[in-house]
């Protein structure tokens, strides 16, 4: 693609998450979703066996976690080949997933490991999170023509209740 091109879709597509962001509510179809972000919920929930009665805890465990996703000298990944295409899965045996399996349970450390597949994915090189057109309803990223439409049907469906 050209990059006159490229830009101007990169500029559309932010665009549509600054738009989408503002209007960002429970019940949206279509909304931002920030790709390598610990998922808070389902992170707590996942943890609160442990410490259900202290949420200061809980949020500081969570917290800790947000902070080594955001490490880029922790890569724990490994390089496989499979029908001639090679791919990065996670290691097993890294030590900081094994000791929040042992504290924690699967559960916490399958929300952890789906953050670092989506970083790695979208983000690998600044292990920050990023904005993505996100199909919540059915859990997939949405392309932009589907959120400028979702946006410009909220759009009308506001201005006909304010007038």
């Amino acid at each position: 693609m050209y990059p006159a091109i490229r830009s101007s879709f990169s500029g559309d597509h932010s665009l549509a998450v600054q738009g989408l962001e503002k209007m960002a509510g429970v019940r949206s179809i279509i909304g931002v979703k920030r790709m390598g972000e610990l998922d808070q919920k389902a992170f707590y929930n996942a943890c609160k066996n442990k410490m259900p009665n202290d949420k200061l805890k809980l949020a500081l465990v969570c917290s800790k976690w947000e902070d080594e996703l955001t490490k880029p000298e922790w890569h724990p990944f490994k390089v496989i080949e499979t029908a001639g295409q090679t791919k990065e899965i996670i290691k097993e045996d890294d030590g900081k997933l094994q000791a929040l399996r042992a504290q924690y349970r699967d559960e916490a450390c399958n929300v952890v490991v789906k953050a670092l597949v989506e970083i790695n994915e979208y983000n690998p090189s600044g292990r920050y999170p990023v904005p993505e057109l996100w199909n919540f309803k059915e859990n997939r990223s949405a392309p932009m023509p589907e959120a400028a439409s979702y946006l410009l049907k909220e759009w009308k469906t506001h201005k006909k209740r304010n007038t």
